[in-house]
């Protein structure tokens, strides 16, 4: 082996080992009780509520992550940054009496979203490299990980498993091995002559990551009083579905972010909204797939990841659209039959422990969304905007997205307020499975039609 191809290996391994361990403190992070499936962590940073004694501390996250987009080509020190930003997540189970520091609690939100943007601003220097099935992994590995934290968290209602300080420290363990070598296979990338130049945001992205990440604010401004006097309707009648205030924000949330996507440009826009498609399309089967097996944690694990290791090997094949189209569809027709043979009651899966069909959805959702979202990997590296695009951009859709969902997930006046209440609405989900799979297979078929032209133009 030449010095030079060694050199290549070395960098190559080197990053995509280094950004796939740093994901640690994301699974630690995420895998916390009562926290939504699939939360979309990078929207989740902007500070939701104004405490008059922490308002600069709370705006702390968000300038994390707005300086993580900028500075993404020096990933290896904002994965070092993220994961020192995670650690108080971990620390708080060894000293009890740092959860009394509420600064703490905000400052470590900004922890899992810097590493989720340095991991794939890695992804994108692999895929730039030439590296392209280590930098689909690693763009599918940001998108497990965080599945997997859900299998590992379980239903709500579970005190937490034992083992679980374990699992914590461990993780936190091999998020700070990777930070670490990051660092030091920084030589190796520096001798790979073919190792690409990083890019500087161009100014309409960095405008639209701004924006992206300030928009999810905007549910701030809205409360019941408003909403009484937008609708004319008296504030007591909203107060008894306040489901409606959590729409109308998301769906302000999610309409300034398809403004801003758009802005972006079209290959942006159809990124950001086949991933947010799936995601959301995914959030209300797949809370119903992880209760499903709540009391089998182990089988839930390996569901989970089984799941996210088919979803990379298939997003890393040349058929990748084939197969997230394929998976997609498949999810969404499971969905319907769940539905029709469940009686339209689909927590009977939980109620009855039906842990084997619960394991094989969890597994099928887990392939179907990191697939899809490795699809986008290749067209948004070659523009060199991975990191705003899977970061900011479809995050505050999914953001916007989920709390719009709500709006279907209307219950009985009387009916207890629940958790599951989105389950019984799976054709929704369906729904939006299918349009993540339109989006997919028309991107694809018109790449085609283009590389199709060309060719023809070339022998011509």
């Amino acid at each position: 082996m030449s010095w030079g191809a060694e050199n290549t290996k070395s960098a190559v391994v080197g990053t995509a080992l280094s950004a796939s361990l740093g994901l640690g403190a994301v699974v630690v992070f995420t895998a916390v009780r009562d926290t939504a499936i699939l939360r979309p962590l990078i929207a989740l940073v902007a500070p939701q509520a104004w405490p008059s004694d922490l308002v600069a501390v709370s705006l702390l996250p968000m300038a994390a992550v707005l300086a993580a987009v900028f500075l993404s080509r020096w990933w290896p020190w904002l994965l070092v940054a993220g994961v020192v930003l995670s650690l108080p997540t971990a620390l708080v189970h060894l000293f009890p009496d740092l959860a009394a520091h509420p600064s703490l609690s905000i400052v470590a939100l900004a922890g899992p979203p810097v590493v989720l943007l340095a991991v794939f601003a890695a992804a994108q220097d692999l895929l730039r490299r030439g590296a392209r099935t280590a930098g689909l992994v690693v763009i599918g590995l940001a998108v497990g990980t965080q599945l997997f934290a859900a299998s590992l968290a379980g239903a709500s209602w579970l005190m937490l498993a034992p083992g679980g300080l374990a699992w914590h420290l461990i993780l936190t363990a091999v998020s700070v091995a990777g930070a670490v070598l990051a660092v030091v296979t920084r030589g190796a990338r520096a001798r790979d002559a073919e190792w690409p130049e990083s890019r500087p945001l161009t100014a309409r992205f960095a405008a639209a990551a701004i924006v992206a990440v300030l928009l999810p604010m905007a549910v701030q401004a809205v409360d019941v009083v408003k909403v009484s006097e937008i609708l004319e309707l008296p504030v007591a009648s909203i107060a008894r579905h306040p489901e409606v205030v959590v729409a109308i924000g998301g769906l302000i949330v999610l309409v300034g972010g398809v403004v801003v996507c758009a802005l972006a440009g079209s290959r942006a826009f159809f990124a950001a909204a086949t991933s947010a498609s799936v995601q959301v399309g995914a959030m209300a089967p797949l809370l119903l797939a992880v209760y499903s097996v709540a009391f089998q944690p182990v089988l839930s694990w390996l569901a989970a990841a089984a799941g996210v290791a088919a979803g990379c090997l298939a997003g890393a094949s040349r058929w990748r659209a084939q197969f997230a189209v394929g998976g997609a569809v498949v999810s969404a027709l499971v969905l319907f039959i769940l539905d029709l043979g469940t009686g339209g009651v689909p927590e009977k899966l939980i109620d009855h422990e039906a842990v084997i069909p619960g394991a094989l959805l969890l597994a099928l959702l887990c392939a179907t969304v990191v697939a899809a979202i490795v699809t986008t990997g290749p067209r948004l590296a070659e523009d060199g905007v991975v990191v705003p695009v899977l970061g900011p951009l479809a995050s505050v859709l999914v953001f916007g997205g989920a709390g719009a969902m709500t709006a279907v997930g209307v219950r009985d006046e009387n009916a207890p307020s629940t958790r599951l209440e989105a389950v019984h609405h799976l054709g929704y989900s369906a729904g939006l499975l299918f349009l993540a799979a339109a989006l997919i297979a028309g991107i694809a078929a018109v790449e085609h039609l283009r590389a199709r032209s060309k060719q023809e133009a070339v022998s011509a």
